[in-house]
Parts: structure tokens; sequence; C-alpha cells
């Protein structure tokens, strides 16, 4: 029994030898004022931040987005979700004309990566007659000199006039 006994103190032993070894100083307090376990140095501690607003944000949007609504054309109705009712009507703007409904269009189909040219590729190569890219290159090539002033051509030295030495000596 003595032996389980002093088995039982040394580890209580060796914790104050430890105690003993210790050093107090900068940035090491003595025993008594460290921080127990499972106690915070900042009792307060921060201030809890809000939740975060966007991901609710986004399920509202996609929960608005595909919410059915229906359409009338003429006689006919039909039901489509908001999404496509919105892409539809942004599309009827960009088709009267409406500038800020083409740069919409414009960037949500570069976005979305939909070709808008699709299949009119050929019907301008046809509309541009060869006479019409004679014009156009003509316009082109005006308008390039109007931008662009080429450097001056100078003559080699050989090639000027020496009608001046004449014209000193009269």
């Amino acid at each position: 029994m003595s032996k389980k006994i002093n088995e039982s103190r040394s580890p209580a032993a060796s914790a104050t030898a430890s105690d003993a070894d210790y050093k107090v100083g900068p940035g090491r307090p003595p025993k008594e004022h460290q921080f127990k376990p499972g106690q915070s140095g900042n009792p307060k501690g921060a201030k809890r931040k809000p939740p975060a607003i966007a991901p609710d944000l986004k399920a509202a949007l996609k929960h608005a987005l595909n919410k059915p609504i229906t359409l009338k054309q003429g006689e006919k109705e039909r039901i489509v979700t908001m999404a496509t009712a919105g892409i539809e009507q942004l599309v009827a703007q960009y088709a009267k004309g409406d500038r800020h409904a083409r740069r919409d269009l414009f960037a949500y189909a570069d976005k979305l990566g939909v070709d808008l040219m699709a299949g009119q590729h050929q019907a301008i190569e046809d509309a541009l007659a060869p006479n019409h890219e004679a014009i156009l290159r003509t316009y082109v090539e005006r308008q390039y000199d109007e931008v662009f002033t080429p450097a001056p051509v100078f003559a080699p030295p050989e090639l000027l006039d020496d009608d001046a030495q004449d014209q000193n000596e009269d």
C-alpha cells in the first residue's frame, strides 16, 4: 500500500518542482496571476458581427426570379418564370432602341457567352457587295489620313534644285 501512496504523490511532487523552475519575467506572469483554464482574458469579449445579409439576399432573389407569372399575348396566356419575363422584356426594349437595354443585353450576352450575331454573319457578307466594300475601304483610308499624318519625305541632296546657288549670284 505504501507503494501506491508514493506513486500518487510523485506527479504532485513533480508539479511543485516545475513551479520552482518557472521564472517570472517579461511575458511570464506569476502563476497566481495567469488566466485559469476556461477563463477569458477579455471577459466582455469582442462585439459580435451582425450576420451577413448576402446569403439571404441571394436566396430571396433566386426565389423571386423563379416565381411563376402569367403573361397574356393577345388571346393566349402562358405561364413563365419572372426571370424569363424579365429577359423577354429586356429584349423587347432593346428591339425598340432603348440604349440602356442595349448596354445591359450586351453585358449579359458577353457574361453568359451568347453570340448575338449567330446566323447573321452570312447575311452581313451577302449585304456587302463588292462595290460596297470598295466604298467602305475608300472611306476608311480617307479617315485614316485625317487621323494619322504621314511623316514628310525628304529628297536626297543630289536631287535638290541647284538653282538656289544661281539666284544668290545674281
